[in-house]
């Protein structure tokens, strides 16, 4: 930060005998400006950057999702566990992977974290429908009292 300072000599009542030059001290704000919105724009691009880690979070693994055209809104909660599995059959809830042998024990303790009797099932479009009803009956196993599929809407310009 700068700071200018100036001595005024003009006044006549100042004496030379005692000293008493008048101060004018004035504080150069431009750097401060300057560092504030650097820190400003530090902060939105570090908050967009968490509302999108946030988002892919909640969402799970990246999967090409099946389209369909007929399908309503599923309402849920931001909480709703996702099962979400892979063109590989690798099966996640949330981000997390699991093992097929521990699938009923994770959708139970899943359902039991977040207080939820709805489990949405998310799947590559190449995922068998088998897989899909296997799935589906050990979520009910476990708990969940709703499964919705989620799928991507298909969209005309």
């Amino acid at each position: 930060m700068g700071m200018n300072v100036q001595i005024d000599d003009t006044n006549p009542d100042a004496s030379e005998a005692e000293g008493g030059e008048a101060i004018i001290a004035e504080i150069n704000i431009t750097p401060l400006t300057d560092v504030f919105l650097v820190l400003l724009i530090i902060f939105m691009v570090t908050s967009t950057a968490i509302v999108e880690s946030e988002v892919a979070s909640r969402s799970g693994v990246k999967v090409a999702l099946p389209k369909s055209n007929a399908a309503g809104a599923v309402t849920k909660r931001r909480t709703d566990p996702v099962l979400t599995v892979t063109k590989n059959n690798e099966l996640y809830i949330f981000n997390r992977r699991i093992e097929p042998a521990h699938l009923e024990e994770e959708i139970r303790k899943a359902l039991a974290e977040v207080d939820s009797e709805t489990l949405l099932l998310r799947g590559d479009k190449s995922v068998f429908l088998g897989a899909a009803v296997d799935l589906m009956a050990v979520a009910k196993k476990a708990g969940a009292k709703n499964i919705a599929i989620l799928t991507q809407t298909d969209q005309k310009p």
